[in-house]
C-alpha cells in the first residue's frame, strides 16, 4: 500500500481466539481515513481590484519522516487563464516549504483558488481559499 487517499474508506477483519475456552470471536471494523493535509494557501489581500496584481504564498509543512522527491504546487481557479506548476523539488522531513506566485484576476465576484501538493508518496493534500474581485475603476484609465 504506496498511496492511500483521504478520505478512503479500510475495513479490518479481526479473528480472536480464547485457548482455555476454545471461543472464537470475529468482527468487522471499517472507518474512514483521515489525513492531515499539511498545504496551505494564502493570499496577500482577500478583495483585489479586476486586473490588479496580487501575491499568492503557497506551503506544505512535511511532518512525516521521509523525504519527498518530485515535488510541485499545482495551483487552479476561474480567473488563472492557465493552471500552474510551482516546481519544489525535494522537501526534507520535518520542514516546510513554500513558494509564492503573483497573479491578477481578470473575472469579477467571488474566486475559488485551489492548490494541490503533488509528489511521489502522498496524494490528495489540498486547500482552497477565496478571494472577491472588484470591478476596476475606469476613470484612473486614461
Amino acid at each position: 500500500m504506496k498511496k492511500v487517499r483521504a478520505g478512503s474508506i479500510m475495513s479490518m477483519f479481526l479473528q480472536l481466539s480464547v485457548q482455555e475456552t476454545k471461543q472464537v470471536y470475529a468482527t468487522k471494523e471499517s472507518f474512514r481515513i483521515k489525513k492531515g493535509a499539511g498545504v496551505s494557501i494564502v493570499c496577500d489581500k482577500k478583495t483585489v481590484k479586476q486586473y490588479e496584481e496580487f501575491d499568492i504564498t503557497c506551503a506544505y509543512t512535511n511532518s512525516t519522516p521521509t523525504k519527498l522527491t518530485r515535488c510541485y504546487f499545482y495551483l487552479e481557479g476561474p480567473g488563472i487563464r492557465r493552471s500552474k506548476k510551482l516546481y519544489c523539488g525535494t522537501v526534507q522531513p520535518n520542514s516546510t516549504i513554500e513558494r509564492k506566485l503573483t497573479l491578477s484576476a481578470y473575472r469579477i465576484g467571488k474566486r475559488v483558488m485551489f492548490v494541490k501538493f503533488c509528489n511521489s508518496k502522498i496524494s490528495n493534500a489540498t486547500d482552497k481559499m477565496t478571494i472577491e474581485v472588484e470591478e476596476a475603476d475606469t476613470t484612473e484609465i486614461i
